[in-house]
């Protein structure tokens, strides 16, 4: 009897476990998952363990999750839940607006602060595509879309499980 509670609970823990997972991947596109930076290199939106989420809040939304770079390490996308108010370390993070522009924060333990939108960059969200620039005062230009060499960061398809639009 014993045993068979144990199994049951081991059971329930790796279902759980596996749950977690496949939520921690996020809504971000399996191939088109990968912003670049000149002084970082590549960001990977939708990494092994992590990834990116895009959630929708009414009309407006904001991002939760990680974003991993091998130079940078992790890139939080926002403290607690959204949409975030950007007023002090606790409550800092990235939001989307109905217009599909992002404002505010994002956070790394190495380079600091990236900043969504500013005076000389915006990143929009359009048609599943982020497309601009991201600023950071210590790896610089982020950039999340590009023709040759081709790479973008998208949400997966319409008709997936997670697509917003």
């Amino acid at each position: 009897m014993k045993s068979q509670s144990m199994q049951a609970a081991a059971l329930g823990v790796a279902a759980l476990a596996l749950a977690g997972i496949a939520w921690a991947e996020g809504n971000i596109h399996k191939t088109e998952k990968f912003a670049w930076s000149e002084n970082a290199g590549w960001q990977n939106w939708r990494p092994a363990y992590g990834g990116v989420t895009v959630v929708k809040n009414g009309a407006n939304g904001y991002l939760s999750g990680y974003a991993w770079c091998e130079n940078l390490g992790w890139l939080k996308l926002g403290a607690g839940s959204g949409p975030y108010a950007n007023a002090g370390a606790g409550d800092y993070g990235v939001n989307l607006d109905a217009a599909g522009n992002l404002s505010g924060y994002a956070w790394s333990e190495t380079t600091g602060w990236i900043g969504f939108s500013n005076a000389y960059g915006q990143v929009t969200l359009q048609n599943n595509v982020f497309d601009g620039y991201a600023w950071s005062e210590n790896a610089g230009w982020i950039h999340f879309k590009n023709d040759a060499p081709a790479y973008s960061v998208q949400l997966l398809p319409a008709g997936s499980v997670f697509s917003l639009y």
